[in-house]
């Protein structure tokens, strides 16, 4: 048998990292699906909320405030979607609050549908995989 010479600095093999876990993290951290609205950090959708509101008119009586978001459950699985030609999504749903000079209203409205990324870090549109 022959001995191979390793004339390499490194005794052992590099492990590479996960790559795509870049990706699914980077995606969980722009949704923040699975931390209560509450508990929120300013990063990704939340921050992007943040930033926007609130919207006051000119003379200051009323105000359009952001209280949080929320995802709900997909319509469809992700073959449920591939196979049917639809995208893999979530709606959001938004909580806003609208004070006027007389009353302090809260209410949710539905901003529409929002992909999901799959665990392989892909996004299933019309029912491709992209």
């Amino acid at each position: 048998m022959i001995k191979r010479k390793s004339f390499g600095k490194l005794k052992e093999a590099y492990e590479l990292p996960n790559l795509l876990d870049l990706q699914l993290n980077s995606y969980r951290d722009f949704l923040q699906m699975d931390t209560p609205p509450a508990k929120r950090q300013p990063i990704g959708l939340q921050e992007v909320f943040l930033e926007i509101f609130p919207i006051e008119n000119a003379d200051r009586t009323v105000k359009l405030e952001f209280i949080g978001y929320s995802l709900g459950k997909p319509k469809y699985t992700i073959d449920e979607a591939k196979r049917r030609s639809f995208t893999y999504a979530a709606p959001l749903k938004v909580r806003f609050s609208l004070t006027t000079p007389h009353e302090t209203k809260e209410q949710d409205a539905y901003f529409g549908e929002i992909p999901l990324m799959t665990e392989t870090g892909t996004f299933i549109i019309n029912g491709d995989e992209r």
